[in-house]
């Protein structure tokens, strides 16, 4: 048992890491004006692929998982989608971290035939440089004069996504829509891991202190 002259010890012992726990997990100011430089480029380069081979240094983490030749064939890891626009500042946080952001964009298209898109998106400075680590659909809306409908990821499954991207060729692989939620459990399993290594440094250091008093 813990004493009475250990106890303002212990407690330093446990507050102290939290307290830097709580730190590291604080959320910051986005720096709005990089990652809307950074949609300037990705958008048109990649989403609406007008650029595919620049659009390769915009990307990195889960939209780099096929090769650097399959990419510049078009065939790659970013949902596509008919994007209008050259300028992209109206994303919404969802988090921001230092070096890492999350936000959701609203896309307009080109083709009227087409409803906006919704998409969910993370970015992180990687080598002093913002890149696209994450790109998915999460919404699309029905076109201007047709029936008002919102579609959400359920509906966007591989053989929907070619019929709601009209014939903007799009096609949405299954594992783009379970990437959030590994990405989520890896986060968990990793906090796990981490809680658990840190509660057993404490342990040890109490036990430490318990002896070197004891003593």
């Amino acid at each position: 048992m813990v004493t009475a002259r250990l106890l303002p010890i212990v407690l330093l012992v446990l507050l102290v890491p939290a307290t830097a726990l709580a730190a590291e997990q604080k959320q910051v100011k986005p720096d709005r004006a990089a990652v809307t430089a950074l949609l300037d480029q990705f958008v048109p380069d990649v989403v609406a692929q007008k650029d595919l081979r620049h659009g390769w240094d915009l990307v990195a983490g889960y939209e780099r998982t096929t090769s650097h030749a399959e990419w510049l064939k078009g065939n790659t890891s970013v949902q596509s989608y008919p994007a209008k626009g050259s300028h992209f500042p109206g994303w919404l946080v969802n988090y921001s971290y230092p070096g890492d952001v999350g936000f959701d964009l609203l896309l307009q298209p080109t083709n009227p035939k087409l409803g906006a898109w919704s998409f969910r998106a993370e970015a992180k400075r990687i080598g002093g440089r913002w890149r696209i680590v994450s790109w998915y659909p999460v919404a699309t809306f029905a076109p201007a004069g047709r029936t008002e409908t919102v579609l959400g990821p359920n509906d966007l499954g591989p053989a929907n996504a070619a019929v709601h991207a009209g014939d903007s060729g799009s096609r949405l692989p299954a594992w783009v829509l379970a990437t959030p939620l590994l990405g989520l459990g890896g986060l968990a399993v990793g906090g796990a891991i981490v809680g658990g290594t840190r509660w057993a440094r404490r342990r040890a250091r109490i036990r430490a202190i318990e002896e070197t008093l004891a003593r």
